[in-house]
C-alpha cells in the first residue's frame, strides 16, 4: 500500500511518499521518500514514485534456501551499512584484506593474513616472497576497484575483463581471454567443456542469467552464477576468483553486503561445487546464506 503521509516538526509539516511492504504473516516495513513541506503537484509526485520503486525490494520467492532463511537475509540487506555510505569505487581495507587473502589462499598463494595487509595497507613487499605472490594481491585490490566502479551488464567482455585484473602482470598465459586449451580441476572428477565450447557456453548463461534475476532470491542468484562460471572454466587462470568476485557484484547490485569465502572452509567449499556440477545447486546457496549472516550478525544458526 503506498500513500502521503504528514509528520509534524517544530512549527511545520513534511510530507512523505509511504509504502508498506509485508515481508511476514506478522510484520510490515515502510519505506519513505520525503516530499518536503507541500505535496508535490501530479507531474512532480510520480518523479517520486519512481524513486520510490528503485528503493522497494523486490519479492522473492526462494527455490533453494527456507523461507525463514529467507527473511533474515533481506532483514540483513535493509539494516547493513556496509559500502552503502562509500563512494562508489571505495571498498573497507579491512574487508579488501580478508578477502583478498582468503580468496588467494583458497587457490594455493601462500602469503599470511599479515602479508597481505602489509602490500594492502603500505604497500610493502614481505621479504622473502615471490613476486607473482605480491602481484596476485594487488591485482585483487585493482580488479574490486573496477567492480565497485562497473554500471555495465553481466556480459562476456565484463567477466573477460574481470579475469585480467585478477591475472595481468603474472605468468598466467591468457589474460582477459577465454582459454584456448583443455584445463582439468586438480582433485575433482568433473571435466570442464573443451574450449571450443565455452564462449556458447557462456553466452548460454547469460541468457539464463536474465530472467532468473527477476525470480531467484538475490542470494540465491549469486551462488547460481558463481557456480555456472566454476563448471565451465572458462579462462586458463582466476576462475575461482573471477566466480568469488561475480557472486559478490551480485549480492551488492542487490542490496547485499559482500561475503568472503574462508580459506578454512576449503573443503566444504569445493564439495559443495561439485554438488553444483550435478546440477544441485542448493548446498552453496544455503552455505553461503549462513556465510552472509556470520559475518555480518551475531547469530547465524543453522537451516537446511
Amino acid at each position: 500500500m503506498t500513500f502521503v503521509e504528514k509528520q509534524r516538526h517544530g512549527a511545520h509539516y513534511y510530507y512523505y511518499l509511504v509504502r508498506s511492504i509485508r515481508v511476514s504473516p506478522t510484520r510490515v516495513k515502510k519505506i519513505r521518500i520525503f516530499l518536503g513541506r507541500r505535496i508535490p503537484p501530479h507531474e512532480e509526485l510520480q518523479q517520486f514514485f519512481r524513486e520510490l520503486d528503485r528503493k522497494t525490494p523486490r519479492r522473492y520467492k526462494p527455490r533453494w534456501v527456507s523461507k525463514e532463511l529467507a527473511e533474515r537475509l533481506d532483514d540483513l540487506r535493509v539494516a547493513s551499512l556496509i559500502f552503502k555510505q562509500l563512494p562508489k569505487t571505495e571498498i573497507p581495507i579491512d574487508f579488501l584484506v580478508r578477502f583478498t587473502y582468503n580468496t588467494n589462499a583458497i587457490e594455493g598463494n601462500p602469503l599470511t593474513l599479515r602479508q597481505t595487509a602489509l602490500i594492502l595497507n603500505e604497500g610493502i613487499a614481505p621479504n622473502g616472497v615471490k613476486a607473482e605472490n605480491v602481484v596476485e594481491v594487488l591485482n585483487g585490490k585493482d580488479a574490486w576497484t573496477f567492480l565497485r566502479g562497473y554500471k555495465g551488464q553481466m556480459s562476456s567482455d565484463f567477466l573477460c575483463k574481470i579475469q585480467y585484473e585478477i591475472t595481468k602482470n603474472t605468468s598466467c598465459r591468457i589474460q582477459g581471454h577465454f582459454r584456448d586449451t583443455q584445463v582439468r580441476i586438480i582433485g575433482s572428477e568433473w571435466k570442464p567443456p573443451e574450449p571450443v565450447k565455452v564462449p556458447t557456453l557462456i553466452e548460454t548463461m547469460i541468457g539464463e542469467y536474465k530472467p532468473l534475476k527477476h525470480g531467484l532470491h538475490p542470494v540465491e542468484l549469486a551462488a547460481w552464477l558463481h557456480n555456472k562460471i566454476a563448471q565451465i572454466h572458462p579462462f586458463s587462470d582466476g576462475n575461482g576468483r573471477t566466480a568469488r568476485l561475480v557472486m559478490n557484484w551480485i549480492l551488492m547490485k542487490n542490496g547485499f553486503p559482500p561475503v568472503i569465502i574462508d580459506v578454512r572452509n576449503k573443503e566444504q567449499y569445493y564439495k559443495m561445487i561439485e554438488e553444483a556440477d550435478k546440477g544441485d545447486h542448493k548446498p552453496f546457496a544455503v552455505f553461503l546464506a549462513q556465510q552472509m549472516l556470520e559475518q555480518y550478525t551475531a547469530r547465524a544458526g543453522r537451516d537446511n
